[in-house]
């Protein structure tokens, strides 16, 4: 079934904007009687019949409200350096489908992006609606929060607001099986650009009491960690 996310919704009647609409009876074809799910952000799902199609507004009826169940029991924050071309794009998508709960994009010193001040904006304009199209396509009740561009140091700093923080280095660290992951309910992680981290980095992170991880012996690429570490906490804490 097709799935939209409207910020407050009405409770018996909710008239969809012109872009949804569009998307709906020009690209999907979909008929009066056929029927969608909008989801408010907070985690509730009406479910509802198409009442009426024009090309620049739907309407719909509201059957029913339901919560929805498919929001991992674990707040985690993704710090993501930035990466070259579509790489982090790909990488905000797969995280939202996996569970993230919010990605901050990170500066760092070894970072080969580096946008420049007035596109900044539209860049983060652009993240944002990657993680809304991710989250009505896998289902999910919330749109994570792409936040604005940190430096490192910033980064960390609030990082350290987590009960559990990880910064994976790919020369060595403690191993993911040696912590207890299960019994965390707010995590943050920090994943490098294509080049890693600088040494100077993993020290000031270690310095302000952030744990340096492991993801084993073999250096996987930036998209691929950071899925590889949302993967094994939500196995871990039964979010699957």
């Amino acid at each position: 079934m097709p799935r939209f996310f409207v910020e407050n919704p009405n409770s018996q009647t909710i008239n969809l904007g012109k872009e949804t609409s569009n998307h709906i009876s020009k690209s999907l074809r979909m008929k009066i009687g056929e029927n969608v799910t909008i989801c408010d952000g907070n985690s509730n799902d009406y479910l509802c019949e198409i009442t009426k199609i024009m090309p620049d507004e739907v309407v719909l009826k509201v059957n029913e409200c339901v919560k929805n169940a498919n929001e991992p029991t674990i707040s985690v924050h993704l710090y993501q350096a930035l990466s070259k071309g579509a790489k982090f794009e790909y990488i905000i998508q797969k995280a939202v489908e996996l569970g993230v709960s919010e990605i901050t994009p990170v500066l760092t010193k070894r970072c080969i992006s580096r946008p420049k001040e007035k596109n900044i904006y539209g860049r983060i304009a652009r993240y944002q609606k990657i993680s809304k199209q991710a989250s009505q396509q896998s289902g999910r009740g919330k749109v994570p929060i792409v936040h604005p561009i940190l430096s490192f140091e910033e980064a960390i700093l609030q990082m350290k607001n987590a009960k559990l923080n990880i910064l994976f280095y790919e020369c060595g660290g403690e191993k993911l099986n040696n912590i207890d992951i299960y019994k965390y309910d707010d995590i943050s992680f920090m994943i490098g650009s294509e080049g890693g981290f600088e040494i100077d980095e993993v020290e000031f992170a270690k310095k302000k009491g952030v744990l340096i991880g492991s993801l084993g012996k073999r250096i996987l690429r930036c998209e691929t960690a950071s899925l590889c570490v949302l993967s094994i906490l939500m196995y871990s804490t039964k979010n699957l």
